[in-house]
């Protein structure tokens, strides 16, 4: 227990620093894959243990007040699921998380568009949030790295989706 104990606060204190610098190349723990946050408006908010051996971690972006149409603030968010040790197809993966989140697949992406590596997998969706009504459109990457399967999400609100595609793009051609 204590050796988790010690593993987020290193990984916790780690991303910390490197957030702290604009424009800073930013390198998943654990894994060789980099990416960048363009400018001092993304924030790091914390990271999750997942039970089968991985971990999530969540960025928000807080530049500037993002206000859609119903007139609430909105906060963007980066999310960066690694699934450790994963031997399964990307396919399977992106069909673990339809059905743990149903969306509509609006487009299917490749490496020309924003993936890091051949293999890989991207789409723009969409999905109604239950709890507020909302409708909601991201980007999804899914790649592999070292028997390490690795999953960007850029979301927002669907309204906002527009305003929010030059920052999401940004951070998706970064990836190495």
């Amino acid at each position: 227990m204590k050796k988790q104990t010690f593993k987020k606060i290193v990984t916790l204190l780690v991303l910390l620093a490197c957030c702290s610098i604009a424009s800073a190349q930013l390198t998943i723990p654990g894994t060789k894959v980099t990416f960048r946050l363009n400018n001092e408006d993304w924030r790091y908010l914390r990271t999750f243990e997942l039970p089968e051996g991985g971990d999530v971690y969540l960025y928000c972006y807080t530049g500037h007040v993002v206000v859609d149409s119903e007139g609430d603030t909105i906060l963007p968010f980066l999310r960066i699921y690694v699934n450790k040790n994963y031997s399964g197809d990307l396919y399977e993966l992106v069909y673990n998380r339809y059905v743990t989140q149903p969306y509509q697949s609006l487009k299917e992406y490749s490496k020309g568009d924003g993936l890091p590596s051949s293999g890989g997998i991207g789409y723009i969706g969409a999905y109604t949030n239950p709890a507020d009504q909302k409708d909601y459109q991201f980007y999804m990457t899914y790649f592999t790295n070292n028997k390490t399967a690795v999953e960007f999400r850029l979301e927002t609100t669907k309204d906002t989706f527009d305003d929010m595609d030059f920052e999401f793009k940004d951070i998706l051609g970064s990836i190495k």
